[in-house]
């Protein structure tokens, strides 16, 4: 899955190689009574095809209820880099009464199929991993884009995270608040309970009890500018070089191939033959 430009209400468009399956809302995960139940963002299943809100109910023995302790979570656009995050994103606010305005500050993503996996590398640095990714140069790995390390995001009390090694765990915008929430009706941006965890320089963690260090402005463009610039940690996104897979027997599909494969497997599992599965790859637009 891929995340889409800041500010923008469109998909992103898949890799090259890549065939698009579908287009939808990047979701993150529920919280109903303090239990909470997420998607990776790097799996197809963070990417739904609406946005809605009340989207689960509670079910017992004999019913079925919508909650008021029910709380979704939608990854959000990204502040932009000129804005103050007050500034740009809304008041609470009525979904019923405007979806259409809701929707321009959800995320948006777009699930697309291959045969070549995608993987995270993160150099734990404020510098980008350089060094180990030549390293996976010899082996047929190249450079699909850059990013920040992000490793979770608390809700209400409590959150969910994300695989160090999945490519959504490299997000193309850092943005000091990751979420929507919706619960009932209300949708809102910014609350004191939001808080998302970035990977940071582990060089600035070397036991010094500086309190300099522990408290960062990164709510003006130039302080969160700074924080980015100094502390947070760099990442970047690799796949296997289109040489590397040719070589390896691999090809890439347009619709209609991935059509004839699907009825070939169909008819070798018919057989009890062996199937080849092509990977299911997320993008959102952060």
């Amino acid at each position: 899955s891929s995340h889409s430009i800041p500010r923008t209400n469109v998909a992103p468009k898949c890799l090259e190689g890549m065939t698009e399956l579908w287009t939808g809302y990047s979701f993150m995960f529920v919280d109903v009574s303090g239990n909470v139940a997420g998607q990776a963002l790097s799996d197809p299943g963070s990417c739904w095809r609406e946005f809605y809100v009340n989207n689960m109910m509670e079910c017992r023995t004999s019913s079925c209820t919508n909650t008021n302790a029910e709380y979704s979570f939608w990854l959000s656009t990204a502040v932009p880099k000129t804005s103050t995050c007050s500034e740009y994103y809304l008041d609470s606010t009525s979904h019923s009464d405007n979806p259409e305005l809701v929707k321009d500050y959800i995320s948006r993503c777009s699930v697309c199929v291959s045969d070549y996996k995608l993987m995270s590398v993160h150099s734990f640095t404020n510098t980008l991993p350089e060094t180990q990714v030549a390293e996976l140069a010899n082996t047929g790995w190249e450079i699909a884009y850059s990013g920040y390390s992000f490793a979770f995001q608390v809700g209400a009390g409590r959150g969910y995270g994300t695989a160090l090694q999945g490519h959504g765990s490299c997000l193309r915008e850092f943005s000091p608040i990751g979420i929507a929430q919706t619960n009932g009706q209300e949708v809102r941006w910014i609350s004191p309970n939001f808080k998302s965890l970035w990977v940071i320089d582990y060089g600035f963690t070397d036991g010094d009890d500086d309190e300099d260090d522990y408290d960062w402005d990164v709510d003006t463009p130039n302080d969160r500018e700074n924080f980015i610039r100094e502390r947070v940690g760099k990442c970047y996104v690799v796949k296997k070089s289109a040489s590397m897979a040719s070589q390896r027997g691999y090809s890439y599909y347009t619709d209609e191939q991935l059509g004839r494969l699907d009825e070939i497997s169909r008819t070798r599992a018919s057989r009890n033959e062996s199937t080849f599965v092509p990977n299911i790859v997320l993008f959102y637009n952060r």
